[in-house]
């Protein structure tokens, strides 16, 4: 009977070392995008507004995801079930005054991080004070470049990234070859090709400009499109890199 035990307890501790996987000696799987399904921070209940969502998606060394209202991103420093978040900075989308407070609440807590766990498909991230609960969320298929309607979500300044702003701004590229695209403030037609890995968008638009601060955005795309960008899909996002850094950000709608 007493060796019956034993072995119950081995086969036990078996499963329950392949129920946590980042509690043991390798790196817990982390990769992949996970929603935060609650948390606590100082003791009291994280936030999480209606209408809203709070994302963590972890690729190599790169994480980012929304934070409520703006999006996020940093640098991962995982080695087994030690988990930090460096150098986290968001994009600068106003919100709601409980949307904003929510937001920055979990962003600090992300920043207190220290330990990671993998529980089938659930991760969860704790620290001094702090525990975030994540749900596994199914993978999204790229979307095609073409006949998709692409809304933009920031822009990119080499290391830095900022909000929209005035209407939405969108880029659709045709089958045919036919552009049609807007910069919050006026709208662009023209023709579209690849060559290598760079898209040729050939633009036209009015030259009356556009308002402030909108201007700015305005000549930021205006002035990725001209450039040449490489273009690249990662599920249902698109990104165009200019070679002097700057890119935009899109979502499919």
């Amino acid at each position: 009977m007493r060796r019956i035990v034993l072995l119950l307890l081995g086969v036990l501790a078996l499963a329950a070392c392949g129920t946590d996987a980042g509690a043991g000696g390798g790196t817990a799987d982390v990769e992949g995008e996970w929603r935060l399904t609650g948390g606590t921070t100082g003791g009291a209940e994280l936030s999480q507004p209606s209408g809203t969502q709070a994302t963590l998606e972890l690729t190599g060394d790169e994480a980012r995801g929304t934070a409520f209202g703006n999006s996020w991103f940093a640098t991962v420093r995982l080695d087994g079930s030690s988990f930090s978040l460096d150098g986290i900075g968001r994009t600068e989308m106003g919100s709601a005054p409980e949307v904003m407070a929510a937001e920055s609440a979990y962003l600090a807590a992300l920043g207190d991080v220290r330990t990671v766990a993998v529980r089938g498909d659930e991760l969860v991230l704790t620290g001094d004070g702090v525990e975030l609960r994540f749900t596994r969320v199914a993978p999204v298929p790229d979307s095609p470049l073409e006949e998709t309607r692409w809304v933009l979500e920031s822009l990119v300044d080499g290391d830095i990234a900022s909000s929209t702003l005035g209407e939405p701004a969108v880029l659709e590229l045709r089958r045919d070859g036919a552009l049609t695209a807007s910069t919050g403030c006026r709208s662009v037609d023209g023709s579209w090709r690849s060559e290598g890995d760079a898209l040729v968008l050939d633009a036209a638009y009015d030259m009356f400009g556009c308002p402030p601060p909108v201007d700015r955005q305005d000549e930021h795309v205006l002035g990725v499109f001209a450039a040449r960008p490489v273009a690249s899909i990662d599920a249902d996002r698109l990104t165009l890199t200019a070679p002097d850094g700057r890119g935009l950000v899109y979502r499919a709608d």
